[in-house]
């Protein structure tokens, strides 16, 4: 399926085709290319072909626009097709899975605790002599070495790894309830 960005971008290309003009020729000396611009008006001139412009260019412009709608509605009907084959997922089985990959990327989930997480920080200097939590850098740089890792990406590519991020959590999780 398309990602959020993918679907943004065809909506983007569905709105700028639609909005673009459709009446486009070529002049007759083949070095201009004229497009209806404005309805009930002569065609104006869009693109000026260079001598070096070959035929096969000037005809991938001269058929762009109608090329783009063929393959707008070819992906159109395929999407159509698979959602009446491919049951409509569950949303709450969406926000699960959502959920899971932002929970198994170690790695971004310390960075934003080392960056914004003041409690987090408390519990680095007082359990894990951290001795200045002002600077993001030298959080993490203590985090590093707790974890003994020397990025934090093995934090989603070395199991041994995660298992100690894992456990630092769950220290600073029983850390909250009993500090609160």
């Amino acid at each position: 399926m398309a990602t959020r960005e993918e679907k943004e971008r065809i909506a983007q290309i569905r709105q700028r085709h639609e909005e673009a003009s459709t009446n486009w020729q070529l002049g007759s000396g083949g070095l201009e290319l004229y497009a209806v611009v404005i309805r009930q008006t002569p065609p104006a001139p869009i693109v000026k072909l260079l001598d070096d412009c070959g035929y096969t260019d000037r005809d991938f412009l001269m058929h762009a626009h109608e090329d783009i709608a063929f393959l707008l509605a070819m992906l159109k009907r395929a999407a159509e097709k698979l959602r009446s084959v491919i049951p409509p997922e569950d949303p709450r089985d969406v926000e699960r899975r959502e959920r899971q990959a932002a929970e198994s990327n170690f790695a971004a989930e310390c960075a934003i605790k080392c960056q914004n997480d003041r409690a987090f920080r408390q519990f680095l200097i007082e359990r894990h002599q951290l001795q200045d939590a002002g600077d993001t850098e030298r959080v993490k740089t203590r985090v590093r070495s707790i974890l003994a890792i020397t990025s934090m990406a093995e934090l989603n590519e070395d199991q041994n790894a995660a298992a100690r991020w894992k456990a630092l959590r769950s220290d600073f999780k029983a850390w909250l309830k009993v500090s609160a």
